[in-house]
């Protein structure tokens, strides 16, 4: 059985690859348990193939951009069995290039789809952003999509087009609403969720951090390790499992931007910390503060899905991953 996973280079694209070596098998409805023979992971920049010399898996490595028409109808071609579709512009890159970030996120998806000979089981990673407006204190899969930013209306355009692929027997696609994904490693990055992972991750490794969020921010965040848990598990369920839409949040976990800084605080003793020091981005809170703070799912939670226990586990589960 043959996989592809786009954005497989970053940080998500990782945790997931990570889970599909692991695990080694997925679901089909009529199949049942088959097991990864071919693991294709994809990105516009090399991706490092993991070493696993005792598994059965292979694993190629293909590096193009989405935005070129050519390679995605070449990622067509292969025919896989199942596609977790990850790759995307973000939320500032698309907010000041949106005709590129349009390629990337909606037209490479529409293309993959339309150019496969095959109806693959197509996951799709949406986002938190598909919602905006005056949200009410915890928002469900039963609220209307009414983007604030480009990121977010490409996300619920994307949405759709999977729905409507999947009825029209293309594909047999889900999605899963991403909250805040923490924490990237490596150096920091202009995008929105790296510079909120930076509060963290910034002090952690001894270097003073500039926080870009007032500290009272309520943000619903996911450990990577929780979403590619989930993104596997979505990919197994039945199709009559999922809701009519085939979208669903990923339950989170609320902490506040304070809490955050608590967390790092309290592992100072003993340790080289760096200083949290606060100079809002007006920008940046004014996207932040367009988002749910509290992002729930009762079709998720009913299949099984859950949010992290807490902030702190999802900060040992950067810190273990560092060694």
């Amino acid at each position: 059985m043959r996989v592809l996973l786009t954005g497989a280079a970053g940080f998500l694209g990782r945790a997931l690859t990570k889970a599909l070596l692991t695990t080694g098998h997925l679901t089909f409805p009529d199949r049942g348990d088959s097991a990864i023979t071919e693991l294709i992971l994809v990105d516009r920049v090399s991706t490092p193939a993991p070493v696993s010399p005792d598994s059965p898996i292979r694993v190629r490595v293909l590096t193009g951009d989405l935005a070129d028409a050519g390679f995605v109808d070449h990622l067509a071609s292969l025919d896989s069995d199942s596609i977790f579709h990850l790759a995307a512009s973000l939320t500032l890159d698309a907010e000041r290039d949106m005709e590129s970030a349009y390629l990337i996120n909606v037209e490479s998806l529409r293309r993959l789809v339309e150019s496969s000979t095959t109806s693959a089981k197509f996951v799709f990673a949406s986002s938190i952003a598909v919602f905006g407006g005056d949200l009410p204190a915890s928002v469900d899969d039963s609220l209307r999509s009414e983007p604030d930013t480009t990121y977010g209306a490409h996300k619920a355009i994307a949405e759709l087009m999977v729905a409507d692929y999947s009825r029209k027997g293309r594909i047999d696609g889900r999605g899963l609403r991403l909250p805040i994904v923490l924490i990237r490693d490596g150096a920091p990055t202009p995008a929105v969720s790296d510079r909120i992972a930076a509060i963290v991750r910034e002090p952690l490794m001894g270097r003073d951090v500039v926080s870009p969020l007032a500290p009272d921010t309520r943000l619903p965040v996911a450990s990577a390790q929780a979403v590619a848990t989930a993104l596997i598990a979505l990919h197994n369920l039945p199709e009559d499992a999922l809701p009519h839409g085939r979208a669903m949040n990923l339950p989170a976990l609320t902490v506040s931007v304070a809490d955050m800084v608590a967390t790092v605080e309290r592992r100072r003793s003993g340790a080289a910390v760096g200083r949290i020091l606060f100079d809002v981005d007006s920008e940046l809170q004014h996207i932040v503060d367009s988002w749910p703070k509290e992002f729930t799912s009762a079709n998720a939670v009913r299949l099984g899905l859950r949010a992290d226990a807490n902030f702190e586990s999802i900060v040992e589960n950067y810190l273990a991953g560092l060694t």
